[in-house]
């Protein structure tokens, strides 16, 4: 069958499909993407049969703009789906997938009343889900699975026995078959998220000047490459792209990261993480948003924060003494 996966968030929110992408592709169905500008290229060459890209309209609208969404829906149409699994909750998803005979998506039950009404009118599979933070003891990647299972379920003829953390199996979607370089150094992932965290920039230079005699390499996105030099000191790499990016952490022998997309990335290709989540409902961030088939030390921002070098290093050393 041919599937349309509508995944309308950031990057790694794109990344934790990636089991049941898998899931879809090892059962013989073509995947297309309905993806936006932020995550868009995210998967490798030939993974998808088309990418259906959206243009978000900047916070705090919501949506996308009609051209690009003119665009999707034309190409969306052009393809005849057999089946759409709506992976994003907003309302312009269940809009690109509206044309395609069976649609399965998420409801909130008696959380949100309402929306869960008029979810289950936009599909033809309601796959129940808890917005509330740990209510739900299942990992994202599992949450997002439940999708396929849904699908399989509903007459695809496929078993979605349980999601796959096979790293190599899961590399091969970002960076192609083959094996995976020669993985040196750490990849210290910047950015402003380790200031929303709690982590400041002082706190942060402090733990790049202990990694530089491991390999260190400081990596952020092109619109955050002034504001890190600035913090840290240290002019980043600045991928152009997100191919770019990828092969950037899969050439890491490990990564360094705030709770964001280069986690849940380097996640799946295997490589080694030291995540950085809030204190605020840890337990349950780490739970619902841990690098899936990857070795990780999560670490409590607060202790980065208060002995940023030590607190890393430790971690970076438990991880090689796991390997």
């Amino acid at each position: 069958m041919r599937v349309l996966l509508v995944r309308l968030d950031g990057i790694g929110d794109a990344a934790v499909c990636a089991p049941l992408l898998l899931a879809l592709r090892e059962a013989g169905h073509e995947v297309g993407a309905a993806l936006t500008t932020r995550n868009a290229g995210l998967f490798a060459p030939g993974v998808l049969i088309a990418e259906h890209v959206l243009e978000r309209i900047p916070w705090p609208k919501h949506g996308s703009t009609r051209e690009s969404t003119a665009r999707a829906e034309r190409e969306i149409a052009a393809l005849r789906y057999d089946a759409a699994l709506i992976a994003s909750e907003e309302p312009e998803a269940y809009g690109l997938a509206k044309p395609i005979r069976r649609r399965v998506g998420f409801v909130t039950g008696r959380q949100r009343p309402l929306k869960t009404l008029w979810t289950r009118l936009q599909v033809t599979d309601a796959v129940v889900r808890s917005q509330r933070a740990g209510r739900d003891e299942r990992h994202e990647a599992e949450v997002l699975f439940a999708l396929g299972q849904a699908f399989a379920a509903s007459g695809s003829a496929v078993s979605f026995a349980s999601p796959s953390r096979d790293a190599i199996r899961l590399r091969a979607l970002f960076s192609g078959p083959g094996a995976p370089p020669p993985r040196r150094g750490v990849v210290l992932q910047a950015g402003p998220k380790w200031g929303a965290v709690g982590v400041a920039a002082s706190a942060l230079a402090a733990a790049a000047r202990a990694l530089q005699p491991r390999g260190l390499r400081v990596v952020a996105a092109p619109a955050d490459a002034a504001g890190v030099t600035a913090g840290l000191g240290l002019a980043p790499e600045a991928p152009p792209d997100l191919r770019a990016w990828v092969a950037a952490l899969d050439a890491a022998e490990a990564v360094v990261t705030t709770d964001t997309g280069a986690a849940h990335v380097a996640g799946m290709l295997g490589v080694p993480v030291v995540d950085v989540f809030p204190d605020r409902q840890f337990a349950a961030q780490v739970r619902r948003w841990s690098p899936w088939a990857s070795p990780y030390a999560a670490l409590r921002a607060s202790d980065v924060a208060g002995a940023p070098a030590r607190a890393i290093e430790a971690a970076l050393d438990g991880l090689r003494a796991r390997s």
